[in-house]
Formats: structure tokens, C-alpha cells, sequence
């Protein structure tokens, strides 16, 4: 069986651009069989295996759960005929071949705003809500280091720089996050 091995940069908060990437893979022959961190920091890891060229929705369903809920869970969507690929960062990660949808409410797992509403809340509270925490606790710390250097060394000022730099895309990267997620519940909420 042939493998073929992807990184990519993704948030959470590109959930569903990541699931028109997958059925396009699958689209040219390219089945995911795991999603998972890679070494780079920034990229995910997409292990793909060789197929036959199908047109295949996937859908990506956040809800972390306990294990004793989790055999009723993938039932239900099995129930509605999607099959479970993996898990990957609390997604759950689905796909349905169009042969077997008949209509255009059936390419997503929720089809109403009600349900695309409460996954980006859960998102925004179970992922975005801790980060935030530790951002405006590291915060402080961090300007305390600063305020109390009080001799000069190069191997300081380094450490500081790459902290900075470090503190500067840490922030660009969890706006971005909120930005789409907000972009997301607001486009729901006005339907």
C-alpha cells in the first residue's frame, strides 16, 4: 500500500477547510488515514494512503467527550452513514461518499445553525478560553523578567529577543484563531 506524507499549517479554527482538503485529496486518489502533530511546531501531520479516485465529503466534529460516551457518539453518526477516519487535537474526523447522500443537507454532519453554533462554542470554550488563561497569566511573568534585569549580557538580550519574537506570533496566531471563530458564529448567527 502506497503512503504519502503532508504537512500543513492549520488551526482549529480551519476545521472546515480542512475537510474540503481531505475530499479533495481522496478526490485524486489520496485516502487520510491519520492526522497527527508533526516535529515543525506550526504544521500538522496528514498521513494519506494511495486509493481509488472517489468524490468524498469529510466533515470535522469537535467534541471531546469521556470514553464511555464515545461508542454511542460514533454510532450516531455511523446511523447517518459516516464513517469515522481518526481523531486528531479533540476533532473527530468523518467522511461519506456522495454516492450515498441524497441531498444537499446530508454533505454536513450539522446542517443547521443551531448545531454549527454549538460546535464553535465549544471550541471557543474547551480550546480558546485556556489559552487565552495562560496568555494573560505568562504575560505578567514575562514583563516582571524583563523589568528586573538590571545588568546588561548578550546571551540575555538574546533570550529576550526570541521571547519577544516568540510572544508576537504566539498572539498573531491565537487573533487569527478568535478572528475566524467570531467570523464563523457571527455568519451563523445572522441566518
Amino acid at each position: 500500500m502506497e503512503k504519502k506524507i503532508v504537512y500543513r499549517i492549520a488551526t482549529i479554527a480551519d476545521y472546515d477547510r480542512e475537510a474540503l482538503y481531505l475530499g479533495e485529496m481522496h478526490a485524486q486518489g489520496w485516502k487520510i488515514k491519520e492526522v497527527s502533530y508533526s516535529n515543525l511546531v506550526v504544521a500538522v501531520k496528514y498521513t494519506f494512503e494511495k486509493c481509488k479516485p472517489e468524490q468524498v465529503a469529510y466533515q470535522l466534529d469537535f467534541y471531546p467527550m469521556k470514553k464511555s460516551e464515545r461508542a454511542s457518539y460514533l454510532q450516531l453518526f455511523k446511523d447517518f452513514g459516516w464513517e469515522h477516519v481518526t481523531d486528531f487535537n479533540g476533532f473527530s474526523y468523518f467522511r461519506k461518499h456522495h454516492s450515498e447522500i441524497e441531498s444537499d443537507a446530508e454533505f454536513e454532519i450539522y446542517n443547521d445553525t443551531a448545531g454549527k453554533l454549538a460546535m464553535v462554542k465549544r471550541i471557543l470554550i474547551m480550546r480558546m478560553l485556556p489559552i487565552l488563561l495562560l496568555f494573560s497569566v505568562l504575560l505578567p511573568v514575562f514583563s516582571k523578567f524583563l523589568s528586573r534585569g538590571s545588568y546588561f549580557s548578550w546571551e540575555m538580550l538574546l533570550i529576550v529577543i526570541i521571547d519577544c519574537v516568540l510572544l508576537i506570533v504566539f498572539a498573531i496566531q491565537i487573533s487569527y484563531i478568535f478572528w475566524r471563530l467570531f467570523q464563523k458564529w457571527k455568519v451563523l448567527s445572522d441566518k
